[in-house]
């Protein structure tokens, strides 16, 4: 479901850093916090627990409630790091293109015009934004923590003026998508427009893509829209579904990513899970670029891990069954085994403990857990299992669990033991696509070495120019 925009006047708040000072797009987003503790404290988020009236109600009230432990998010120590490398980068993104700025001016009458020559793209123009990758297992938080930290950001605000002169744009700071499960670069494109003109309740932007006919100029129309609308960040989940590009799909989709960086100015947030090291060993510039901003690993929780502790008491306090008992270090331990410490496991084997127990024993306790662990949660077993041994030699099968041998460097960073050596990979040849249907850049031979990029000029695509920003 696409989360709802506000539209919001814009208003205009010093933020205390000199870099910042004088920049409308920076001034009107919502307030920058003061400490790396108001961020995590922003990303909570906790429900009203159980009464003990709620805890008397009716066994299917009681089974519905119980819903409600979805909708808590832990504040994960990562979060902190993360949070606080996000709220900066959506930030420095808009440095380089404050619309108040002669260059910033330049460009982006350059972009609308599709390079038709007529106006240059300044030479002195240097992008600010960033690229933040967030990778970790299934289950490990990367999205609660993107959906949790976005929240305040999912406005268009409507400016006006600034400072008495008339500045007329839209300003959206917060752009979410999702690598399609085919992994083409025609359906990212096409979900981006259509995901603009939902914020903005229209249909203009995903027509005029329809109607340009190549992949190439509807790249080229991604940041003529960015830039229209001012975006500060986007951010795309599921990047591990990359491996399913065929032939060199997946190369042309990081290309997009470094333009949408280098070109339109705007922050790209990407998030996945070690399946993506299949795609990226082979892509070490534009690796570099997606992790400019920072890099989070987001981890699953060992049994002798105090995060796992504070973790499970909160979710602790949410029992809806009549004889809510202390948690124990034998129902600890139970739970641990049956979530491996992955917090969308563990919360899952708590939810289905109390959905079994109410009506029944009423208790949540170690034998809950272990019926769980065996009937409920059976058919995700082997992958729990392999979890809990955290070694690489027993997660192979499961892509989507474990870095191999093109990302060692990110496996160490997880605190995952290799289990065994790993023999190098061998990585399979992309086979050659009709650069008319699938390449950003017409001409590319299959045989090149080098990463293509989106340097050709193409036709110019003809839209609505209400720039320059300033009149």
């Amino acid at each position: 479901m696409r989360p709802e925009y506000v539209s919001v006047p814009a208003n205009y708040q010093v933020t205390g850093v000199t870099r910042y000072l004088g920049n409308p797009f920076i001034e009107a987003l919502p307030p920058l916090e003061q400490t790396k503790n108001q961020i995590l404290d922003r990303i909570r988020n906790t429900p009203p627990p159980p009464t003990r009236a709620a805890r008397k109600l009716g066994e299917l009230v009681r089974i519905a409630e119980v819903g409600c432990i979805n909708e808590i998010v832990y504040p994960f120590a990562e979060y902190k790091r993360a949070g606080v490398n996000l709220t900066t980068n959506i930030r420095e993104a808009y440095v380089g293109r404050n619309p108040l700025s002669v260059e910033d001016l330049q460009r982006r009458h350059a972009i609308a015009l599709q390079n038709d020559g007529s106006i240059p793209f300044p030479k002195n123009w240097i992008s600010t934004a960033k690229g933040q990758s967030l990778l970790g297992i299934s289950g490990s938080g990367k999205t609660t923590f993107a959906t949790a930290f976005a929240l305040p950001y999912l406005i268009v605000i409507e400016h006006t003026e600034y400072n008495g002169k008339p500045l007329n744009v839209r300003q959206i700071p917060w752009v979410g998508l999702r690598m399609s499960h085919d992994a083409t670069l025609k359906s990212l494109c096409l979900q981006f427009f259509s995901t603009v003109d939902g914020i903005l309740k229209n249909t203009t932007y995903l027509r005029q893509a329809e109607s340009v006919g190549s992949i190439a100029r509807m790249v080229m129309l991604i940041a003529k829209v960015a830039d229209a609308v001012s975006i500060g960040a986007i951010f795309i989940d599921e990047v591990q579904n990359l491996k399913a590009a065929v032939g060199k799909n997946a190369t042309f989709v990081l290309n997009l990513f470094s333009e949408i960086i280098e070109r339109a100015g705007v922050t790209l947030v990407i998030a996945g899970t070690p399946a993506v090291e299949s795609v990226i060993h082979e892509n070490v510039r534009n690796l570099r670029k997606l992790n400019s901003g920072g890099e989070s690993n987001f981890v699953q929780m060992r049994l002798d891990d105090p995060e796992f502790d504070a973790f499970t008491d909160l979710y602790w306090d949410y029992q809806y069954v009549k004889n809510p008992r202390p948690l124990d270090t034998d129902t600890r331990k139970a739970w641990h085994s049956a979530g491996a410490g992955n917090p969308a496991f563990t919360a899952l084997a708590f939810m289905l403990a109390q959905r079994n127990e109410i009506g029944g024993r009423e208790v949540i306790d170690k034998d809950a857990f272990d019926r769980v662990a065996k009937i409920d949660m059976a058919i995700l077993e082997p992958a729990i299992r392999a979890l809990r041994s955290g070694k690489a030699s027993k997660l192979r099968d499961f892509d989507d669990l474990l870095f191999k041998s093109g990302c060692k460097e990110l496996r160490k960073l997880i605190a995952w033991s290799d289990g065994d050596d790993d023999k190098p990979a061998n990585p399979e040849e992309f086979d050659e696509i009709p650069p008319e249907q699938n390449s950003v850049t017409p001409g590319q031979p299959a045989s090149a070495k080098t990463t293509p990029r989106l340097k050709k000029p193409v036709e110019p695509v003809s839209l609505p120019t209400e720039n320059p920003l300033i009149q």
